[in-house]
């Protein structure tokens, strides 16, 4: 089987679609994953919340984690999802390497034994890469305006295969599935 690498808006369902691979076999893996780690051990202040009567405390991003998880933690402290868009690509890209995170990733899937499934593929140049390794390249579709974000611009004509998200969770699973049978 092929890698596959998903591209697509912010809450599009690259996760989810990942999820539907994995149950076929293919390995998880994530660019955003250490920086995850790398922000979790930053520890920034991520917002605040009322302790008793109108006492507000700042909220740091690892306690934050602990208690409600990562993908809970970007809904309820937009500031956290920032952090995660600034250090990653206005640190580590801008000021280290723009191909940190990809290279990063490819080490990675070279040590998995079967397929790799990359769930979070956001710029040109990590397209490219993964496309020179072999990886398709698949973008899924719910209809979400673009982001401002330089995170946030590939689009389907980046895409080999544009896969929609726009019906139930039934049916974006059998899209994938579909979609997986087709290769």
């Amino acid at each position: 089987m092929k890698n596959i690498a998903l591209i697509g808006r912010a809450r599009s369902g690259k996760d989810t679609a990942a999820s539907v691979l994995r149950e076929h076999g293919y390995v998880r893996l994530a660019l955003a994953d250490p920086l995850k780690q790398m922000a979790y051990d930053i520890d920034p202040v991520v917002g605040t919340e009322l302790l008793g009567v109108n006492a507000p405390a700042p909220v740091h991003l690892a306690d934050a984690v602990d208690r409600y998880g990562w993908e809970a933690v970007k809904d309820r402290f937009p500031q956290a999802r920032r952090f995660l868009q600034r250090l990653g690509t206005e640190g580590v890209r801008r000021h280290v390497d723009p191909d940190f995170w990809i290279g990063r990733c490819l080490r990675a899937a070279a040590a998995v034994r079967g397929p790799v499934v990359v769930s979070d593929v956001r710029f040109v140049n990590e397209v490219d890469v993964l496309r020179a390794a072999g990886f398709a390249v698949w973008f899924i579709d719910r209809g979400a305006p673009d982001g401002d974000h330089p995170s946030e611009q590939l689009g389907p004509e980046h895409a080999d295969l544009v896969i929609p998200n726009t019906g139930s969770l039934a049916d974006f699973h059998a899209r994938i599935r579909e979609a997986l049978e087709a290769r």
